[in-house]
Parts: structure tokens; sequence; C-alpha cells
């Protein structure tokens, strides 16, 4: 992360800034007062600026380093998800050699079931 100018330069004005403000306090100087005000005013503000800038930092870095993740975790859950669809194809396939009269009835019960939600019975 790049050294935040904004942050170290916010950080003297407004030390300057109260600085000014004391002086022209003790010479009983009001322009002087107000000037340290503003400067002081002004630092704060830069300082704000710089925190800004490095939460906006922070958030991009974050960003792209999800966006990096994102292709290898999307790989991953295609891999998973390729193991679980073979799993199940090879339970199914097996069930069928195992039971083939129980496999062809419970597929005879769904029809009917499904055929029945879809028709909309009436009573």
């Amino acid at each position: 992360m790049a050294i935040n100018s904004e942050g170290i330069e916010g950080t003297f004005n407004e030390g300057v800034g109260k600085v000014e403000g004391k002086i022209g306090s003790v010479l009983g100087d009001t322009q002087t007062q107000a000037e340290g005000k503003v400067t002081e005013l002004k630092g704060k503000a830069e300082q704000a600026i710089g925190k800004g800038k490095e939460i906006y930092e922070k958030a991009t870095d974050t960003v792209r380093e999800y966006a990096d993740k994102a292709p290898e975790q999307i790989r991953e859950a295609r891999e998973k998800a390729a193991r679980a669809a073979e799993e199940a194809t090879t339970k199914a396939r097996h069930a069928v050699q195992e039971q083939p009269i129980a496999v062809l009835a419970g597929g005879i019960a769904l029809g009917f079931v499904v055929g029945w939600l879809v028709s909309g019975r009436k009573d």
C-alpha cells in the first residue's frame, strides 16, 4: 500500500493550526487565531480524505483477491458437482440392476402421483 500523503500532511497541518491558534490566543490576535483554526480544520479534512483513500484501497484489494480466487472456486465446485452426479448415477444404476421390479413399480407410482397433481383433480 502506498504512503498516505494526505494523512501525513493533514496531521502536520492540524498541528500547525493548533500552534498557530495558540500563538494568536496568547498574542490576542484574533486573525491569527482564526487562521490557525482554518489550518487545523484543513488538516482534519486532509486526514479524512487520506482515511477514505485507505479504505478504498483496502476494498479494492479485497475485491481483486475475490476475483482472482473465483475461477478456482468455480472449477472446484464444478468438479464436486460432477463427482456427486457420477455417484448418484452409479447408485441409481446399481439399484436398477439389483431390484428392477421395485424401481419400475416406484417409477409407475411416481408417474401416477405426478399425473394426479398436474391434472388439477376436480372433486
